[in-house]
């Protein structure tokens, strides 16, 4: 019998959203709208400064001199180095924040990876991070090109130690430019079945059907089922009764219209397929085999939807069912 007790990705949202409705009021915290809003307004203050400030200041200003990035003159170092971290966190800002809307379009995420696009915004950041030290180290007069040289020859000695790493690195970036599979897709790798969360450079995380979380790194991901490429399919067995007539069972089928369980429920794709006896046990029950198409990510919504169909045409037909302790598994 398949295994109706597991609980869809819709049920688990409703679920979550009834248990944890006052707890995600809690998450909206005060501290961090405070610091958008004062991210937003350094943006506007210094965009404002560059664009109008020579308007109420005399040009030989030695702040605002320095604090432009167009001029040549640069009496206060210090004021110039601001200036320009102020300038790298407003792009990267900008730049994170268009990713960010790209990767919620589905036109867009149809041509290109979620996971590409979650790459370059973390890219992005990182990037940005290191733009800023290289400015704080210059402004302290520290010679930046010296230690990128030397960091590159560190980063080579550090690699020959950590292949694992390297070649988590490598597969992820495999993963995410042969789109392998993506973000959001129900996939099978070693027998665990579930939904991409994140496809990172060095792993990989999948969420199952009960909201385990399992990562796995990218090097040790090896043949891939992905089911979202494709339809699948809710199956289910029915035991019947040993002392049920095969024939009459059948009719009752045929007669009872199987194919309107679908407009009962619509994220049944076609209609629902008798597809005969499948099994005899040694006790006698009789297993029949249901099927109905579906996305993978409905595939336990129409597994419940056809049970309760086809239960009730045999309620209706009294049709007795065999006993759920005498199936095949119990009978050795």
């Amino acid at each position: 019998m398949a295994e109706f007790q597991k609980l869809s990705s819709e049920d688990i949202k409703k679920i979550s959203k009834k248990n944890n409705k006052k707890e995600e009021k809690k998450k909206i915290k005060i501290s961090t709208l405070i610091i958008k809003i004062v991210e937003i307004l350094i943006g506007v203050a210094y965009l404002a400064f560059l664009g109008f400030g020579r308007l109420f200041m005399p040009a030989e200003n030695e702040f605002y001199q320095s604090f432009d990035i167009t001029s040549k003159a640069n009496p206060m170092p210090w004021a110039r180095s601001l200036s320009l971290a102020l300038l790298v966190i407003i792009i990267a800002t900008v730049l994170r924040i268009i990713i960010k809307a790209l990767s919620k379009n589905e036109k867009i995420t149809k041509k290109t990876s979620v996971a590409v696009l979650q790459l370059f915004g973390n890219l992005v950041k990182y990037v940005m991070i290191i733009v800023i030290i290289c400015i704080a180290l210059s402004w302290l007069g520290v010679d930046t090109a010296a230690i990128v040289g030397g960091l590159g020859i560190f980063a080579l000695i550090i690699g020959l130690g950590v292949t694992s790493l390297i070649e988590d690195i490598v597969a992820g970036i495999f993963i995410i430019s042969e789109r392998t599979f993506d973000v959001g897709d129900i996939i099978v790798v070693d027998g665990f079945r579930g939904t991409v969360v994140s496809i990172g450079v060095r792993s990989t995380k999948i969420a199952d059907v009960g909201g385990d979380i399992r990562t796995m790194r990218n090097s040790s991901i090896g043949a891939v089922v992905n089911l979202t490429d494709r339809q699948s399919c809710a199956a289910l067995t029915f035991p019947i009764a040993p002392d049920e007539p095969l024939e009459l069972v059948e009719k009752v089928i045929r007669e009872g219209h199987i194919e309107d369980i679908s407009k009962e429920c619509p994220k049944i794709i076609g209609s629902p397929i008798y597809l005969g006896l499948c099994e005899i046990t040694n006790k006698g029950v009789q297993n029949l085999l249901f099927i109905a198409g579906c996305k993978e990510a409905d595939r336990y919504d129409v597994e419940r939807a056809l049970y309760h169909g086809v239960k009730l045409i045999f309620d209706k037909n009294n049709i007795k069912l065999g006993n759920p302790g005498v199936l095949s598994e119990g009978d050795n």
